[in-house]
């Protein structure tokens, strides 16, 4: 396969990512994809609902790309979306705070927690502006689960008053990540890791083209794979991972947070 076929099939994946199954003649669910008349409209028509669901860039090894969680984050974003209903999607933050180890690593972006903080509680104003009224800050990233949990009780007490009522969805992450590892675990492998099983086999499930296959390798394998990271900055052991395995975690992680957001809403609705 000469580079200029690898480079289209590349492209024609992302593409595939951002559409998410909406081909068939289903409306996006992507704001970034709707004029500001057509997202109006949708408003008006009842999608009241929003995802401000953040990514990040970051090195994981040499063999995954450095988009990981941008990839991820639109599917799954996408896909929760379509099942709550009446919800649309934020463009996705691709940066993220991340730990100072990561630094060293050429291609990591990183945030503050009070830069990313800021950045995530514009966004949702805007989207509060736009006419939204449920708004849901989401991540897919580890570092960025705290500040967004504070922002969102923060901005909760604040625009409540106005009818804006605004929820941090972390089911889809925090406990999807402890069924996954668990399950893991219970195959007697090593179950967590950055780079490690799961994280390639969610983002080979997304974008087959951002896994390099000849560079899988163990990384630091102690406190079952969530330890320190080796040289490479890879811990845990992706060896096993499969797009198969992928495709079943990122199904539970977009089921648990389905379920936390509609909980949620039939709640503050009432």
């Amino acid at each position: 396969m000469n580079k200029q076929l690898k480079t289209c099939i590349g492209i024609l994946l992302l593409m595939a990512i951002h559409t998410s199954g909406h081909a068939q003649g289903k409306p996006t669910v992507l704001i970034e994809e709707l004029t500001s008349r057509e997202l109006a409209a949708r408003i008006d028509g009842g999608a009241t609902t929003v995802l401000i669901f953040s990514g990040g860039t970051e090195a994981s090894g040499p063999h995954l790309a450095l988009g990981k969680h941008n990839y991820r984050v639109y599917r799954y974003a996408a896909q929760i979306a379509d099942s709550i209903g009446n919800t649309l999607v934020a463009p996705v933050l691709p940066f993220a705070p991340n730990s100072p180890v990561l630094e060293r690593f050429p291609g990591t972006i990183s945030l503050s927690d009070q830069t990313f903080a800021n950045v995530n509680e514009q966004i949702a104003r805007s989207m509060a502006a736009a006419g939204f009224r449920y708004i849901i800050l989401m991540s897919d990233h580890f570092n960025s689960q705290r500040p967004l949990k504070l922002l969102a009780a923060r901005l909760d007490s604040a625009l409540a008053p106005k009818g804006i009522r605004v929820l941090f969805s972390g089911d889809g992450y925090a406990k999807a990540r402890a069924q996954i590892e668990t399950g893991i675990a219970q195959q007697g492998q090593v179950p967590g890791g950055h780079g490690g099983l799961w994280d390639t086999a969610e983002t080979w499930a997304v974008i087959p083209a951002a896994i390099r296959t000849a560079y899988l390798a163990p990384g630091d394998t102690t406190q079952h794979g969530n330890g320190p990271l080796d040289a490479a900055g890879v811990s845990g052991d992706p060896c096993l991972a499969t797009p198969e395995l992928g495709r079943r975690f990122g199904q539970l992680r977009v089921q648990l947070a389905v379920q936390e957001i509609r909980d949620w809403l039939k709640q503050v609705k009432n």
